[in-house]
């Protein structure tokens, strides 16, 4: 009998460790469902213990974002229907702190549980930021641009500050209702472009009270090198280095020239007697033949190694005219490339920080 008794426990035993298993390894959707179900058959317990579990969940399987706003609106639902207002409101207002654009369904969920819903939203007076991940841009004449999607209509203070909570600039300070684009010019309240460093948008509820939520994006911002052009190639001529001089002119006027000498030669040459007719006067022809051929020659190479110096002179100074001006344009270009700096913005992510009554 004692034998029997003891086959028994163990069997109970074990059956309860399975269910336990079971239970430990079901999904978060399937609670999710589970508690929707409940829900719908107006075991309001039942659900807010199953969707409880769901929403507890932080390893292995868990709820995505669209799935926790639809698990907070039914737990809600089912605290309000078990007379706990404020377990109600405390889950709706979760979900006006993770999207303040959410609503419930009207046609699932009854007036009761949307009144309450919109009370939970205008007591949670919170933002949801729409940036992008990384922005760059110059200080002063551009800007890094943030959207703010209210959760309901009332009044921010939007400003930048380091790390450690010490003000940078006050960006705007306001009403806002559904949503408001707020923008920054990378400068600080006096003007100056920021540091490279680690920076806060933060947005707060001007009429801070206990419960109220002020958001808080981080930004790791870094100063872009300026964006400079490389030296021009023959920056040296603008500044008077001499040109090369041509190797040669056209050869053209030398031929000429030593053509028209050898033919004056040949003609003086066979000259007929009315130069001279005796020994003495060949002889004469011939040095002056030969003189005219020389100086032809002489002209010749003179004209073949000459440059053109007015046609030099002018290549010179137009190619050193055109360095300069390539030169003056680069130096233009880099010097205002130094007078600006460029910002790059990462944004983080965002975080809620509940206020204790004051800003």
């Amino acid at each position: 009998m004692t034998r029997r008794l003891v086959q028994l426990l163990l069997a109970s035993l074990l059956v309860l460790t399975v269910r336990g298993k079971v239970a430990a390894q079901q999904a978060a959707t399937d609670l999710l469902a589970q508690g929707m179900r409940a829900y719908q058959s107006l075991d309001y317990d039942q659900a807010a213990a199953i969707l409880r579990r769901g929403l507890t969940r932080t390893v292995g399987d868990t709820l995505s974002t669209a799935e926790r706003l639809q698990a907070l609106t039914y737990l809600g639902a089912s605290e309000l229907f078990r007379d706990r207002r404020d377990a109600a409101l405390a889950a709706f207002r979760q979900i006006a702190a993770t999207d303040p654009r959410y609503r419930p369904s009207e046609i699932i969920f009854p007036p009761q549980v949307t009144g309450v819903f919109g009370e939970a939203r205008q007591q949670t007076k919170t933002v949801f930021f729409q940036v992008q991940q990384e922005t760059e841009f110059r200080a002063k004449t551009e800007h890094f641009t943030a959207r703010l999607v209210a959760s309901s209509p009332h009044d921010v203070a939007v400003t930048i500050t380091t790390g450690d909570g010490k003000l940078v600039r006050r960006l705007y300070d306001g009403p806002i209702a559904d949503s408001l684009a707020v923008t920054w010019d990378g400068l600080t309240e006096e003007r100056n472009p920021v540091q490279s460093g680690r920076y806060t948008l933060r947005v707060a509820p001007r009429a801070a009270g206990a419960g109220q939520l002020a958001r808080q994006l981080s930004l790791e911002i870094l100063r872009a090198k300026p964006d400079t052009q490389p030296w021009p190639a023959g920056a040296g001529l603008a500044e008077g280095t001499p040109l090369p001089l041509p190797s040669s002119s056209s050869s053209g006027p030398a031929v000429r020239s030593l053509a028209e000498g050898l033919a004056a030669a040949v003609a003086v040459v066979v000259l007929p007697s009315i130069v001279s007719h005796d020994a003495a006067g060949f002889k004469g022809r011939f040095a002056i033949a030969a003189a005219i051929g020389g100086a032809g020659i002489v002209s010749f190479f003179a004209q073949r190694s000459a440059p053109a110096v007015d046609a030099i002179a002018g290549a010179n100074a137009a190619a050193r005219a055109a360095a300069r001006r390539r030169l003056e344009q680069v130096q233009q270009q880099n010097a205002q490339s130094a007078a600006e700096v460029r910002l790059i913005v990462r944004a983080g992510p965002a975080t809620s920080v509940e206020l204790g009554g004051g800003p």
